[in-house]
C-alpha cells in the first residue's frame, strides 16, 4: 500500500484534480478489484443455495411479497414492511408461481417453495432477490471509504465486508436483513452528505434512501433517527473547533432541506404500500365507544365524528399496523437463548457479545485499530467530523440495539457491518504504515488479511453458523437461534439418515411453521413431543434441545442431554441413538455401539 495512507484522514475535497496517467491506471485497478471481490462474494453466496433448506422465516417473506405482487394487497402479515419481501418473491412470481387458496401466511409460503416439485429451484429464485442488496451494500462500502479515506482503505474495507461470514450468510437467504443493511447504509451515507452540504439533490436523495430503508425493515425507524441525532450533535460539537461549513449558491437552508427530505420520504413510503388508504374504524364496528366518550352517544357532533372516523383518510394502514405489532412484540419480548440461559425479555449485553463471537478476529482487530486512529486524529489533528462519522454511527446502532427485548440473532444488528468494515479498512491501512520498522506493519497486516480470508473460506458453506475462537468448541453454549440453528439443515438431515440406512426416526425440528416434513425425503418418522421419552434414532434441532421451542417448557427435551450424540448433522441438528433402557445400563452411548 502506498504512502497515501499517511493522508487518508484528510477531509474529502469538493472538486478532485485531474488524474495523471498513473492515477487513472490505479483508479481502473481499484474498480476492477471491486468487481472481482463483489463477483467472488456473489459466487460464494449462490453456491450455498442448494445446500441449505429454507430457514424459519423465508416462506413467510415470500408469501407476503407474492401477495403484494399478485393481488396488490398487503394483508398477510404487516410485521415487516414490503420492499425486501417483494424482492424475495419476485423470482418465484416471474417464474409463474402464484398463491393458492388464501390458506394463511405460512401454508402459502411453504406451498410456493414446494410448488411443481422444484423445491430447490423455487428457493433459489427467492434467494436471488437478495443479491442486489449485497451488491449495493458492497458498492456503498467501497464508495464511502474511497471518497473519504482513499483507494487503499476502500479496497481493504470492501475485502473485509465481502469476506465476513455473517454478511455472506444473510446475503444468501430470502429474508429482510441484507436489504435492511444495504438501504440503511445508503441512507446513512446520504445523510452525512446532506449534513456536509444541504442541496435540493442531496435532500431528495436522502428522502428516497430513508424511505427504502424504512420499507426494508422497521429497525430503520430506530437506527436512522438515533444516528441522525448523534451525527448532528457531533457536527455541532466539532464545528466549534474545526472549520466552518461552506455555504455556496447551491446550498439551501437546513429547515428547507429537512422538509424536502421528509416529504419525499413520506411519498416513497406510501408508494411502497401502493398508496393504500383506510379508515380509522369501520361502520360494521359501531358503536365506537372511544368516540362516544368524547362527543357523546348522539347528536350532530357525534354523527360528524363517526363519519370522519369511517372515511378512508389514513395512508398506508399496513405501516401503522406493522408498527403496532412490532411495539407489542418488543414489549412482551421473545423467547431466546444466551450463554446457557433462556429468557423472554433478553439481556442488555446480548449484542456486544454476539458481535464479538460472530465476527472474525481480524475483522475485530482492524475495527479496533481504525476506531483508535480515527478518534485520535479527530482530536489531535482537528480533522473534519465526517471522518469519524462511521465510528459514531456504529456506536449509535450498537447502543440502540442493546435495550431490545428481542435477542434472537446478530442479524438484527447486521446494518452495523458496512460501517464497521469502513472503519476496519482505515485500521488496516494505518497498521500497514504506522509500525516501525516498516516491514513489521506490512507483515502483520498481510497476516491478518490472510487470517480473515482463511476464516471465511474454511467455514464454507456454513456462514450462518460461523463462530470465532472466542465461542469455544461448543458455540451452542453461547448463541443458537438464527446465529446457529435457523432450520437450515433439513436437507442434510434427510441425506444423513439415508446414508445411515435409518428406517425410523423421531424428530424435534425447529423450522418454519406449518411445514410438511414428509415432503423432504425423510424416512418414516414421528414428531417428538415435549417430555416424550423415545428410543431408537432421534434427530433434534439445537434450538429445540436447549430452549424447548416456542410455546413449550424450556426443559421439554433436556432428557436427551444424558446421551452422547451419534453425530452432528450440518451445524444445527444432533442425531442420537437411544437404546431401550435396561436396569443398570449407562445412558451414555458411544459411536462404536451405533455404527
Amino acid at each position: 500500500m502506498p504512502s497515501q495512507t499517511d493522508t487518508l484522514l484528510l477531509p474529502a475535497v469538493k472538486r478532485k484534480p485531474a488524474r495523471s496517467a498513473p492515477g487513472l491506471r490505479q483508479s481502473w485497478l481499484m474498480e476492477l478489484a471491486l468487481l472481482l471481490m463483489a463477483g467472488i462474494g456473489v459466487a460464494r453466496i449462490v453456491s450455498t443455495y442448494r445446500v441449505f433448506s429454507q430457514t424459519t422465516d423465508e416462506p413467510a417473506h415470500v408469501a407476503a411479497g407474492m401477495e403484494w405482487l399478485e393481488r396488490g394487497t398487503y394483508t398477510f402479515e404487516p410485521l415487516h414492511p414490503p420492499l425486501a419481501r417483494i424482492a424475495d418473491a419476485l423470482g418465484p412470481y416471474l417464474s409463474g408461481l402464484r398463491l393458492k387458496n388464501n390458506q394463511g401466511l405460512w401454508i402459502e409460503g411453504n406451498e410456493l417453495l414446494l410448488a411443481r416439485n422444484q423445491y430447490l429451484h423455487n428457493l433459489s429464485l427467492a434467494r436471488l432477490g437478495v443479491l442486489p442488496f449485497f451488491l449495493v451494500a458492497t458498492f456503498i462500502v467501497w464508495y464511502w471509504a474511497r471518497e473519504r479515506y482513499g483507494d487503499w482503505p476502500a479496497l481493504a474495507a470492501t475485502f473485509l465486508f465481502t469476506t465476513s461470514p455473517v454478511v455472506l450468510a444473510h446475503s444468501g437467504l430470502a429474508t429482510t436483513d441484507m436489504a435492511a443493511t444495504a438501504t440503511f447504509t445508503w441512507a446513512l451515507f446520504s445523510y452525512v452528505q446532506l449534513l456536509e452540504k444541504s442541496t435540493y439533490a442531496r435532500s431528495s436523495t436522502f428522502g428516497v434512501a430513508a424511505a427504502v430503508a424504512i420499507l426494508s425493515k422497521f429497525s430503520a425507524l430506530v437506527f436512522l433517527p438515533a444516528s441522525g441525532i448523534t451525527l448532528l450533535l457531533t457536527r455541532w460539537l466539532m464545528g466549534r473547533r474545526t472549520e466552518k461549513r461552506a455555504h455556496t449558491a447551491s446550498s439551501i437552508s437546513w429547515p428547507r432541506a429537512v422538509a424536502i427530505a421528509a416529504v419525499v420520504m413520506m411519498l416513497v413510503v406510501w408508494a411502497g404500500y401502493r398508496f393504500a388508504m383506510s379508515s380509522v374504524t369501520d361502520a360494521q364496528l359501531r358503536p365506537h365507544y372511544v368516540i362516544d366518550q368524547f362527543v357523546g352517544a348522539s347528536g350532530t357532533l357525534h354523527n360528524a365524528a363517526y363519519a370522519v372516523a369511517e372515511l378512508p383518510l389514513v395512508p398506508a394502514p399496513a405501516l401503522f399496523q406493522g408498527l403496532a405489532k412490532v411495539r407489542f412484540k418488543e414489549t412482551v419480548g421473545h423467547k431466546s437463548y444466551f450463554l446457557g440461559q433462556v429468557r423472554q425479555t433478553g439481556w442488555w449485553y446480548f449484542f456486544p457479545v454476539a458481535l464479538a463471537v460472530k465476527s472474525t478476529i481480524p475483522f475485530l482487530l482492524f475495527v479496533g485499530i481504525g476506531t483508535y486512529c480515527l478518534g485520535k486524529s479527530l482530536w489531535q489533528q482537528r480533522r473534519s467530523w465526517i471522518d469519524v462519522a462511521p465510528v459514531i454511527a456504529a456506536l449509535t446502532v450498537l447502543l440502540a440495539c442493546m435495550p431490545s427485548h428481542i435477542n434472537i440473532g446478530t442479524r438484527h444488528i447486521l446494518p452495523i457491518y458496512p460501517v464497521l468494515a469502513i472503519i476496519g479498512g482505515v485500521g488496516a491501512c494505518r497498521l500497514w504504515s504506522a509500525l516501525r520498522p516498516k516491514y513489521v506493519g506490512i507483515a502483520l497486516t498481510l497476516t491478518l488479511l490472510a487470517w480473515q480470508l482463511t476464516s471465511s473460506i474454511s467455514v464454507h458453506p456454513d456462514y450462518l453458523a460461523y463462530f470465532n475462537v472466542l465461542a469455544g468448541k461448543q458455540p451452542e453454549r453461547v448463541l443458537i437461534d438464527s446465529d446457529l440453528d435457523w432450520g437450515q439443515d433439513l436437507l442434510r438431515l434427510s441425506a444423513a439418515l439415508h446414508q445411515r440406512n435409518v428406517q425410523q426416526v423421531s424428530i424435534a425440528y425447529a423450522g418454519s411453521s406449518k411445514l410438511d416434513l414428509a415432503r423432504f425425503g425423510l424416512p418414516s418418522f414421528q414428531l417428538l413431543g415435549p417430555h416424550q421419552l423415545a428410543t431408537g434414532w432421534i434427530a433434534i434441532s439445537l434450538l429445540q434441545l436447549k430452549t424447548g421451542g416456542l410455546g413449550l417448557p424450556d426443559d421439554s427435551f433436556s432428557w436427551l442431554e444424558a446421551y452422547k450424540p451419534a453425530a452432528l448433522v450440518g451445524r444445527s441438528i444432533r442425531l442420537y441413538y437411544v437404546p431401550e433402557y435396561r436396569e443398570g445400563q449407562s445412558r451414555s452411548v458411544s459411536n462404536s455401539q451405533i455404527q
